[in-house]
C-alpha cells in the first residue's frame, strides 16, 4: 500500500495552515490596530467621567496630556528622554502636592508610558522603522534584577506598599530608562541634542550650587538640605549632584573640542569649568576623588586643552581663595584632614561585610540595611560610632539588603558591554564628536559612578540611579553599532525575543 499521502489529505493540511495563519494577521491587522485603541478610548472615557465627578482635577489635567504625549512619544520617542532628564532634577523633593502630582506624571508615569509606545509602535507597525537592537546578556540581567528584587520584597515584607513604591522607582524606572534608550536607539544627531539639555542643567544646576553658599535665601528651602556642609542643587544629595554634573558637563567638553575656535567654544568650555568649581564646593570627598578619577581620561583624550583648563581653574581658585572662597577654602582644609568621618566608614562598611557574610544569598531584605546594621557595627582600626548609619557604599548596601547574586545582577550589564567595548573598539570612528572619544567620555561618567557608588549609596537618588542606567544604555548602543555579527552570542529564544521588540 503506498505511504504517499492522499490529494484529500494534503488539501486538509494546506486548509488548516491557512487558518492557523490567518488568526494571527487577523489579530495584527484588525483587532490590535482597531480594537485596541477603541478599547482604550472607552476605558479612559469612563475613568475621566470619574475623576471629574470626584472633582480629581489632578487626574484630570493627566488624562488631556495623555493623548497629545502618546502622539509626541510615537512621532518622536526620543522626547520622553529629554523631558525626563531635563525635569526630574527639579522633582527629587516633593514639598507640595503639586510637586508629587509632577513628579509621578515625569519619574513614575512618562517613562513606562513612553516604553510601551514603542514597543507597541514595533509590534502594531505605527511607527517608522527603527534601528535594529539586539538584546543579549545584559538585557536578561536587568530583567532577573527587578524581578529577583520584587520577590525579596514580597518575602521579606510581605505585601508592603511602601517598599513596592522603593522599588519601582529606584530600580524598575532607572531600568525601563536602559531599556527605552536601548530600543529607541539615539545616534549622534540625538546626542547633539541632548546638549541643549546639558548646557541648561549644568548652568541651573551650578548656579543653585554657589548660591547655596552665598546667598541661599534666594534658593526653596526644600534645596537646602545640607546647606552649609554640602552643594546639592535641587537634586537632595551631593553624590546624585556631582556624578549629574560629571555627566552633562563631560558632553558639553566633547562637544567644545569637536568645534572650532570660537565663541561658543570658549563658552562650552567656562561652563565645564563652572560645574567643576561646583563639584569641588560639593566637599564631598567621593566625589572629588570620583571626579579626578574620570578627568584621566580628558586628560589622555584632549591632554593640552585639559591641562591648559586645569591650570586656569587653579589660578582662579588660588586668586579666590583669599577673598570670597577664603570660608570654603578652610573648609575643604579641613574636610581633607578630618579623619572622623573616613574612620565611620570603616566601622559602618564592616558591618555591611558581616551582614553580608552572615545572610550571603538572601540578604537582609530590601530596604533594610539600616534596620540591621548597629547590631553588626563593631570597633574597628580601634573606632566606634554612636548611632546607626546608612550604607555609604551602594554595592555593600545591594549585596546586605538583597544577597551577592543581586550585586553580581546588578554589575552584569556593566562587565557586558565593557567587554563588547573593547570588540567594538577597532571599528569605532577616531575622529569627530560622534567617535572613540565619546565612548570614553560615557565610560569616564560611569568610572565616576562607581568611585561615588563606593563612600555613598545612590540607590537613595531616583535620579543618580536613573543617570547610571541611561549611560550604560547610551554605551550599549554606541558599541553595538559597530560589533561583527558573531559579537553577541545569544540564545535562540532571547534573539527572537530581540526581533519582535
Amino acid at each position: 500500500m503506498s505511504n504517499l499521502p492522499s490529494l484529500a489529505d494534503t488539501k486538509s493540511t494546506a486548509g488548516d495552515n491557512a487558518r492557523r495563519k490567518a488568526i494571527p494577521d487577523l489579530v495584527m491587522t484588525f483587532l490590535l490596530p482597531q480594537g485596541l485603541p477603541l478599547l482604550l478610548g472607552l476605558i479612559m472615557g469612563v475613568l475621566l467621567a470619574i475623576f471629574i465627578v470626584q472633582e480629581q482635577w489632578h487626574f484630570v489635567f493627566g488624562f488631556l496630556l495623555l493623548i497629545p504625549s502618546l502622539i509626541l512619544f510615537n512621532a518622536y520617542p526620543y522626547a520622553a528622554l529629554i523631558i525626563w532628564l531635563l525635569i526630574n532634577p527639579f522633582l527629587q523633593t516633593t514639598p507640595t502636592t503639586t510637586y508629587r502630582i509632577v513628579y509621578w506624571m515625569i519619574h513614575r508615569t512618562m517613562p513606562i508610558m513612553a516604553l510601551m509606545v514603542v514597543v507597541l509602535g514595533d509590534l502594531l507597525r505605527v511607527t517608522k522603522k527603527r534601528v535594529y537592537v539586539k538584546l543579549g546578556l545584559a538585557e536578561l540581567a536587568t530583567v532577573a534584577y527587578m524581578g529577583l528584587a520584587m520577590v525579596n520584597i514580597l518575602v521579606f515584607h510581605s505585601i508592603s506598599l511602601s517598599y513596592i513604591y522603593l522599588l519601582y522607582d529606584r530600580i524598575f524606572i532607572p531600568i525601563c530608562l536602559y531599556w527605552f534608550v536601548r530600543l529607541v536607539a539615539p545616534r549622534e544627531r540625538e546626542m547633539k541634542l541632548l546638549l541643549i539639555v546639558a548646557f541648561a542643567i549644568v548652568i541651573i544646576e551650578s548656579i543653585a550650587g554657589v548660591l547655596s553658599w552665598f546667598a541661599p535665601e534666594l534658593l526653596p528651602d526644600h534645596w537646602l538640605r545640607y546647606q552649609g556642609a554640602r552643594t546639592t542643587g535641587s537634586l537632595g544629595y551631593p553624590h546624585a549632584y556631582t556624578t549629574t554634573l560629571v555627566f552633562f558637563s563631560f558632553l558639553l567638553f566633547q562637544a567644545a573640542m569637536n568645534r572650532k575656535t570660537g565663541l561658543m567654544r570658549s563658552v562650552l568650555l567656562f561652563v565645564f569649568g563652572l560645574s567643576s568649581l561646583c563639584i569641588f564646593l560639593s566637599f564631598s570627598r567621593g566625589s572629588w576623588l570620583g571626579g579626578l578619577a574620570a578627568a584621566i581620561g580628558l586628560l589622555l583624550m584632549y591632554p593640552k586643552a585639559t591641562i591648559r583648563l586645569m591650570v586656569i581653574l587653579l589660578i582662579i581658585m588660588a586668586a579666590l581663595s583669599s577673598g570670597v572662597l577664603s570660608d570654603q577654602m578652610s573648609f575643604a582644609q579641613e574636610r581633607m584632614n578630618s579623619d572622623d568621618t573616613a574612620n565611620d566608614r570603616w566601622v559602618i562598611w564592616n558591618a555591611g561585610f558581616q551582614m553580608i557574610k552572615a545572610k550571603p544569598l538572601f540578604g537582609w531584605g530590601y530596604g533594610n540595611y539600616k534596620r540591621y546594621a548597629q547590631q553588626f557595627q563593631a570597633r574597628t582600626k580601634n573606632h566606634v560610632v554612636a548611632y546607626a548609619h546608612a550604607s555609604h557604599n551602594t554595592y555593600i548596601a545591594i549585596a546586605a539588603e538583597t544577597g551577592l547574586p543581586m550585586l553580581l545582577l546588578f554589575l552584569t550589564p556593566l562587565v557586558w558591554w565593557l567587554t563588547l567595548s573593547k570588540k567594538a573598539w577597532p571599528q569605532i570612528p577616531k575622529k569627530g564628536f560622534w567617535s572613540r572619544s565619546l565612548l570614553i567620555v560615557f565610560w569616564m561618567v560611569l568610572l565616576d559612578h562607581i568611585v561615588v557608588n563606593f563612600f555613598s549609596d545612590m540607590q537613595h537618588s531616583t535620579y543618580g540611579m536613573g543617570m547610571w542606567w541611561i549611560t550604560l544604555g547610551m554605551i550599549a548602543n554606541m558599541v553595538e553599532a559597530y560589533l561583527e555579527p558573531g559579537d553577541m552570542k545569544m540564545t535562540e529564544w532571547f534573539r527572537r525575543a530581540g526581533q519582535t521588540a
